[in-house]
């Protein structure tokens, strides 16, 4: 229970955050306590399709394998796992129990560690009509926890007994999760309880899939034929341009389905976007042009949406960036710094965001608490733990904010010799060119153009290369690329969800910390001793993380490999995020989530 009531508190701050016209989505009445809720009053005639936008052509829909928010939405409708969300009367989110029959609490062993013991409703069923049972689950979290996977994911199991074998590749290694004899049970052995466990067992990496569908096809998730899942849709059509789902009629739920059929448009052009919308072709879009906020904000009241995010948009940049290889690593820091203090956020929220977002001084984003889940994590961030951040996000302090970038670049150049900066503060051409890198949305290129601008104050001069989604997904994780936009929504309600993604072998720490000539680089300390290297200082910081049982002692540790992170000003953080879309009146039952996710599964529309 304290689970529900704690993440329920951090949703509605998250929801109470800017607004304008209607901030969340219809209210659903209640309805059983294991089951989502379903609209009330409904019509006679329910339309049989529906189109909807939710981004461009997906990277992957394999759920162990993505790592973005668009497919995570098409995920969590073919596939269902032991957890979901459900939107109450107030509009607010609670977990629920989905495959499972109950959320159970965790109890302690014999040698001290925790166990979660999950018992399966009954006849669940994938979505060809063959039984599904807790083995398909030990399974799927198998394959996504193995190295040979290389699921960006895959740290995501490290709360589960075994996992540190798994990782390190150890012959025969397993996570200590066992399927009952008959499938209806499944236990899972955690060494530390993990006070967000019900909340990763609803995220799609942790949703089961079919072994023998998996099982030695890679592009097992690239074909409608080969996609079997057990959610409350299936994928009957997968192209270039969309994604066609059906009512699957062995979801254990499918009498609430309502639409026989959801169409997702792949589309990555907001003006395209916003033209489909307004032509009636999508009923709902999850990105407009920059330029027309204010116009939609006006003339949309009841259709234009922001919504509050977990979430951080930041600028990214490549520890290895060979473009700053004359530079020793402490320089490169201290340049990462410089250049993030010249950014001028609240211009950015005010002139390019228009929606609301808050400038962020912090990585870990504002609604998220302290064990006393009253006291925001934020109020305690920053070097000296007084919330202050690592810099001022005031308009007044811009200017000062300058100053000390243009001190830090001059000190890098007289302790270096490989630039100068002159009395005006530019810098001379000795100074690396900056490459960025973004996916398309005119919100993103505005603020590259923002950046190249503001960086050619001073001397520096930044190119831009704009790629499509999967493109860019692609280049910036494999760590091709110099500087990149970047943004990070919470995968679940605790800090660490923004924390344990930077360790060494994360699939999502682009920056490459720790990885290439980075590894070698023994420039922290852990414990009081220096010398140490990435994997040696921050890693292990995240591991005492996640093994210690003091709440306090955790929340402290947190804030300490934040400040660590920081440090490195491989993450410049720029806004912390909310959630802008569009979504006819006609469109009932859908709703969003803090998360980032659009639930769509139980949505309908009258003919």
């Amino acid at each position: 229970m304290k689970k529900i009531v704690s993440i329920l508190l951090v949703l509605l701050m998250v929801f109470s955050l800017a607004a304008c016209g209607n901030n969340t989505t219809p209210p659903a009445e209640p309805n059983e306590p294991n089951e989502p809720n379903e609209p009330g009053e409904q019509p006679a005639e329910i339309a049989e399709s529906m189109t909807l936008h939710v981004g461009a052509y997906p990277d992957t829909i394999d759920p162990a394998l993505n790592s973005a928010v668009d497919g995570a939405t098409y995920i969590i409708h073919n596939f269902a796992g032991l957890v979901g969300f459900r939107q109450k009367a107030d509009g607010g989110l609670e977990l629920y129990a989905d495959l499972a029959k109950e959320l159970p609490a965790p109890e302690e062993t014999a040698d001290g560690m925790v166990s979660y013991t999950f018992e399966l409703k009954d006849g669940l069923k994938w979505n060809d009509g063959s039984d599904l049972t807790a083995h398909d689950l030990v399974y799927a979290w198998n394959r996504a926890a193995d190295p040979e996977t290389a699921a960006d994911y895959g740290y995501m199991f490290d709360v589960i007994d075994g996992y540190a074998d798994v990782a390190d590749g150890v012959e025969g290694a397993k996570l200590n999760v066992t399927a009952s004899e008959d499938g209806k049970s499944l236990t899972v052995v955690l060494p530390v309880d993990a006070p967000y466990f019900h909340e990763l067992c609803a995220f799609p990496a942790y949703m089961p899939v079919k072994e023998s569908v998996v099982e030695g096809n890679e592009a097992w998730a690239t074909v409608a034929g080969t996609y079997i899942g057990n959610g409350p849709y299936k994928v009957v059509e997968f192209s270039q341009s969309e994604l066609v789902m059906q009512k699957n009629e062995f979801y254990h739920n499918a009498d609430a389905v309502k639409t026989n059929e959801i169409r997702f448009a792949f589309n990555d052009d907001d003006g395209s976007t916003l033209a489909n919308y307004q032509n009636g072709s999508y009923l709902f879009i999850d990105q407009v042009p920059n330029d027309e906020i204010k116009a939609l904000q006006a003339n949309y009241p009841d259709e234009f949406f922001i919504a509050g995010q977990l979430g951080t948009y930041y600028v990214a940049f490549n520890v290895n960036d060979k473009a700053f290889a004359a530079f020793d690593e402490a320089d490169k820091a201290q340049i990462r710094k410089a250049l993030s203090l010249m950014i001028d956020r609240n211009y950015i929220v005010e002139e390019i965001g228009q929606a609301g977002q808050q400038p962020a001084n912090s990585y870990v984003p504002i609604g998220l608490t302290e064990p006393d889940g009253k006291t925001e994590f934020v109020a305690k961030n920053g070097p000296n733990g007084d919330g202050a951040g690592y810099y001022s996000v005031d308009p007044d302090d811009y200017e000062a904010n300058t100053e000390e970038a243009v001190a830090l670049l001059r000190e890098v150049a007289e302790s270096s010799g490989k630039f100068t900066v002159g009395d005006d503060g530019k810098v001379s051409g000795g100074f690396p060119t900056l490459a960025y890198l973004t996916n398309e949305g005119t919100g993103h290129e505005a603020i590259a153009v923002n950046l190249q601008a503001t960086f050619a104050q001073y001397g520096i001069n930044m190119t831009i290369d704009k790629q499509e989604w999967s493109t860019f997904l692609n280049t910036r994780k494999d760590g091709n690329y110099s500087v990149a936009r970047n943004g990070w929504l919470g995968d679940y309600n605790d800090p660490i969800s923004f924390l344990d993604m930077w360790i060494t072998n994360s699939g999502n720490n682009d920056s490459q910390l720790g990885r290439g000539e980075h590894a070698t680089y023994a420039g922290y300390s852990y414990k009081g001793e220096s010398g140490k290297t990435w994997a040696e200082s921050y890693d292990k910081l995240i591991n005492e993380v996640k093994t210690t049982k003091d709440p306090e002692e955790r929340f402290a540790l947190m804030h300490e490999a934040e400040n660590v992170l920081m440090t490195t000003g491989t993450a410049c953080p720029i806004y912390y995020y909310t959630d802008i879309f569009m979504m006819s009146p006609e469109l009932e039952g859908a709703f969003a989530s803090p998360l980032g996710f659009k639930y769509f599964m139980y949505a309908y529309t009258a003919k």
